[in-house]
């Protein structure tokens, strides 16, 4: 007998066939793995497709409506409900506070880079009205959303529409708009003592130098950079040198090899380079944040010191606190430092007798391996189980389609790990190649936070097709839960092991992520057959 088509697949699940027919299908596919696997999948797709219409029909599905058992505790809920409060704790406290704090200390108080970098205005004359363009977009997307979700209750919708009107009536509010004016050095860009640009200045160019004055902001993608006049807004630099001789009443934000400031510099400096420098003769008002290789900090600053390199010098006066993660530390004769000192080396820092520090010295010894016999450590980590539960239980009831078809997928292996190594190595380049471009700049950001979210599912995916070849392809939404469970449990065990921890989760994650795209290619590869006809 040949492979029968999901038609009498499709007729035999639902018991339309005659009893003879019935047990030919029947004896074909307990010999047939490929029948077998398409009348599993087609069952599997039949018990979604009626869980989804079930919980569309109703206001409140019953399983959930219905009353407790007397004498019952819903132990799953209340320990995922605990997870989940306990990972968004874990979450808080551990990345986003620490990164609020460090933000906070380095001038973003106010926005951040990105925001800068996209609504400041000074990238594109016409960027206000892309802004209240995608503005416009995103509201009338979630005025759709809303109303879809409430359709059942028109009765009750004349607040909503009320405020619906008033967001809509100070979305089309004018806004102030901000022109730049931009300059192609052929190769080079002067801009002569005396003139003055009354709005930002965007320049292009091997070499760029500023003698004049310029109102706004200087944004600068060039080789070199001298800035010797006097700069009323911020500075952004992408370039090999910078070189500030003049007067900066703002920021100045630098990705460059070298750096070098000996002038004034009114707000916060934050720059990432191989080597900086701060002379004698300049000065920052508020904090100073760096990543690089060799650090000379020989300015006045009146904020806290925020950095990791591997050698800092400390030779100047420091308004506030210090901390440095480095493999040398110098603090010279001439540093005064007046808040606490906190130093993350193997090393032991060099302090000059004659260095004055008003708070305390902190030193942190980096520790290469984890500290298998503390409770927190396996608290930490119950946590982060925790997490990716709730995120992985996310996944399973928006996406149930996806997630069954990327489980699936995990099962070729071969073929998965394979395009998961390109994926994994290729997308960053291919996002980073973007943003170099105006043009590409939002699409590689967007790309780059997408492969974020896909290398933390990877994991979830892989997790799902473990405890499916431990418990077995059972049917509904309890079993798949329990799989994913048990799959994260048996992933986060082998990484705290020690040696394998790391590969084993590097080979869930390049795994997880070639499941995900053939599972996105197989969704996709109708669409693009049709496109293509």
């Amino acid at each position: 007998m040949n492979h029968f088509d999901e038609m009498t697949a499709l007729l035999y699940l639902e018991k339309q066939l005659d009893a003879d027919h019935a047990q030919e299908v029947s004896t074909h596919a307990a010999t047939c793995s490929e029948c077998r696997e398409l009348i599993r999948a087609l069952e599997m797709e039949g018990v979604w497709l009626r869980q989804a219409l079930d919980a569309e029909d109703e206001a409140i599905p019953a399983r959930l409506a219905e009353a407790p058992e007397r004498g019952s505790v819903p132990w799953g809920w209340i320990t995922t409900l605990g997870l989940s409060a306990g990972g968004a704790y874990t979450f808080w406290s551990g990345i986003i506070e620490p990164w609020q704090a460090q933000a906070a200390q380095s001038g973003f108080t106010q926005g951040n880079l990105l925001t800068m970098l996209f609504f400041s205005g000074a990238f594109w004359k016409g960027w206000d009205a892309m802004r209240s363009l995608m503005e416009f977009l995103a509201m009338g997307t979630l005025t759709v959303l809303v109303t879809w979700l409430l359709r059942r209750h028109w009765h009750r919708l004349t607040t909503f529409a009320v405020a619906m009107g008033v967001l809509l009536f100070a979305l089309a509010l004018p806004a102030p708009t901000r022109a730049a004016e931009t300059k192609h050095g052929d190769p080079n860009y002067t801009l002569p003592a005396g003139e003055v640009v009354h709005t930002d200045l965007m320049v292009f160019g091997e070499r760029a130098q500023i003698d004049g004055d310029v109102d706004g902001d200087l944004i600068t993608w060039a080789q070199v950079v001298i800035v010797n006049g006097h700069v009323k807004g911020d500075i952004l630099a992408f370039a090999q040198q910078l070189h500030v001789n003049g007067t900066v009443d703002g920021n100045v934000r630098v990705f460059a090899e070298s750096v070098d400031i000996d002038g004034p510099v009114g707000r916060n400096l934050m720059t990432w380079s191989k080597e900086l420098n701060l002379d004698q003769k300049g000065s920052v008002g508020g904090s100073v944040t760096f990543g690089g290789n060799d650090v000379s900090v020989s300015s006045k600053v009146g904020g806290d010191v925020l950095g990791m390199a591997h050698s800092v010098n400390l030779a100047s006066a420091i308004a506030r606190d210090v901390t440095l993660r480095c493999d040398y530390l110098t603090i010279a004769s001439n540093a005064d430092i007046k808040g606490h000192t906190k130093y993350e080396g193997k090393r032991d820092p060099e302090i000059s007798p004659r260095a004055k520090v008003a708070g305390t010295i902190e030193r942190v010894i980096p520790k290469s391996e984890p500290t298998y016999e503390t409770p927190h450590y396996y608290v930490h980590h119950i946590l982060l189980w925790g997490i990716g539960f709730v995120y992985g239980l996310v996944l399973l009831l928006l996406m149930p389609g996806l997630f069954v078809d990327t489980t699936e997928a995990c099962r070729k292996y071969v073929p998965a790990a394979g395009f998961g190594l390109l994926f994994f190595c290729g997308t960053p380049i291919a996002a980073i190649i973007a943003c170099c471009t105006i043009v590409g700049l939002g699409i590689g950001i967007v790309t780059l936070v997408l492969y974020g979210l896909a290398l933390y599912s990877s994991t979830i995916f892989v997790a799902g097709w473990l405890g499916e070849a431990l418990l077995g392809p059972k049917v509904g939404v309890g079993a798949a839960i329990g799989r994913l469970a048990l799959g994260l449990f048996i992933l986060h065990v082998l990484r705290v092991l020690p040696y394998i921890g790391a590969y084993t989760l590097f080979a869930s994650i390049v795994w997880g992520l070639g499941a995900l795209v053939m599972a996105l290619y197989k969704r996709m590869r109708p669409q693009l057959a049709a496109a293509a006809v």
